[in-house]
């Protein structure tokens, strides 16, 4: 059994910048003494792992020490250390830090950050949004804290998208970040090439294998195949592009994440030997075939339900914030979304016509039935937003997606698993996605209980990230 593999399994018990050094004030992390030692008392704690009435456990102490979760216990029988910093929890709710299994750092979810999608070049510069998403990597950083996320996947972009992870490992007001760097892709997309592109297009398997050699040199968590089949392309020669992707990634002990949307385009992609669908089967129900193989694959499933919405609110001036997103998103982000402040003569064609229509948003209503189905196959489901595209924001996006998921017919406790230990495996940490003694304290203490709406996860009082706490006011003042 392959390392990955190996590695999967026990966890699992779209596509869709250098920072750049900028004079920005740090928030407040935690004292040195309050980060070596910290306890939380009388909260509830949720198991997220667990199932029934052992998924909280109430006047419940947690402590933390340095980097790590020491001990976890009724407050009753559990010892709080001299010196500790002390948190009341009383009323409060502690659950393990959220991971997104899928974003994208090179997008910022403004207007202007898919020219490919609508080009508004015209108004402002592809080039200038670039600079802005690298010049102000530190505050996405941040949001992401303060959503309460404390690791995210980024399954592709630019190889700078390296610099991303390395920026993220030298801040204490960062989500720990997985990486990969530019997609194998079936098609061109020149519009988002400034000279380190996103996506590649590869034409055989020996240019796929070459690519992917040259992002091992960056020491990839993934590698990933944006699989784009349309009427008339060879499935076959594509599926041994995938293949050979697949070959050289495990090879070198990595997981293959791969953008399949059609139920005949994701069974290719598991045929060839992906590891990780990072959006919903869109088209079609899936069926007993694709279950199979899913499972017999151990794969990761990410539903991604609020993007395609997001790029049609956004793209017809209907797209308004969420009251989580008015508190944590990133101002400059929200600003770069009112289409209303773009001249009209500067509107791309289809975005003006899209405005014209008045059309009503649906809820991707295959895909959320999908999401129940792979839910109840028994395959692996990864909470991710697809953050970074149009109208999808970094941080408070992941309210909006775990909203439909629980519309979709998943139980909050289940939505919190895929958000948690199922996104440990994603992050290939077994040291994260629970409130376990020995665990990282990647923890979130929050306002409202989580088991009874998916909303009350938009409510934390206290962020931890490898032990140090933050508040969401903190770090969202920290970007003004």
């Amino acid at each position: 059994m392959s390392r990955f593999r190996a590695c999967l399994m026990v966890l699992a018990a779209a596509l869709w910048g250098a920072a750049a050094a900028v004079s920005v004030a740090e928030p407040r992390a935690a004292s040195p003494a309050d980060a070596t030692l910290t306890a939380i008392v009388g909260a509830t704690v949720v198991h997220p792992e667990l199932e029934g009435a052992a998924a909280s456990s109430s006047d419940s102490t947690v402590i933390i020490a340095g980097k790590r979760i020491k001990a976890v216990g009724p407050a009753a029988t559990t010892r709080v250390p001299r010196g500790a910093r002390v948190i009341d929890g009383h009323g409060k709710w502690v659950i393990p830090g959220l991971i997104d299994s899928h974003v994208h750092f090179f997008q910022s979810g403004n207007l202007y950050t898919r020219p490919d999608a609508a080009d508004f070049g015209a108004w402002r510069p592809y080039a200038a949004e670039v600079q802005r998403n690298q010049a102000r990597l530190p505050q996405t950083f941040r949001v992401w804290l303060a959503s309460g996320v404390t690791s995210v996947a980024d399954v592709g972009g630019p190889f700078w998208n390296f610099q991303v992870r390395d920026a993220a490992r030298n801040s204490a007001a960062a989500p720990r970040v997985a990486v990969t760097g530019p997609l194998i892709s079936m098609v061109e997309d020149p519009k988002l090439d400034l000279g380190d592109p996103p996506i590649v297009r590869i034409n055989s398997a020996e240019e796929a294998r070459q690519l992917v050699a040259r992002e091992l040199e960056r020491k990839p968590d993934y590698i990933k195949v944006w699989f784009i089949h349309r009427a008339g392309d060879d499935l076959a020669a594509q599926q041994a592009i995938v293949r050979a992707t697949a070959e050289a990634a495990h090879a070198a002990g990595l997981r293959l994440a791969v953008h399949a949307t059609e139920l005949l385009v994701a069974k290719s992609a598991l045929h060839a030997g992906a590891d990780y669908l990072v959006h919903s089967v869109e088209d079609e129900p899936v069926d007993e075939e694709f279950l199979a193989l899913a499972r017999e694959r151990h794969i990761l499933y990410c539903p991604t339900l609020f993007v395609r919405m997001g790029y049609f609110y956004a793209l017809s001036g209907t797209w308004q914030a969420s009251e989580a997103e008015r508190r944590l998103a990133d101002p400059q982000v929200l600003a770069g979304l009112r289409l209303d402040e773009v001249p009209r003569d500067k509107l791309p064609e289809r975005v003006a016509q899209l405005v014209s229509e008045h059309r009503e948003v649906a809820p991707p209503t295959v895909a959320m039935q999908n999401l129940l189905k792979v839910w109840n196959a028994g395959i692996t489901v990864v909470m991710g937003t697809d953050a970074g595209n149009i109208g999808t924001l970094h941080g408070p996006g992941v309210f909006r997606e775990m909203e439909l998921m629980q519309r979709a017919g998943l139980t909050p406790l289940q939505v919190l698993r895929s958000a948690t230990v199922n996104g440990a495996a994603t992050m290939a940490l077994s040291d994260l996605g629970s409130v376990t003694a020995g665990k990282l304290a990647d923890l979130v203490v929050l306002d409202a209980d989580p088991l009874v709406d998916v909303a009350n996860l938009s409510h934390a009082s206290f962020v931890f990230r490898n032990g140090h706490a933050f508040t969401p006011a903190e770090l969202m003042s920290s970007l003004h």
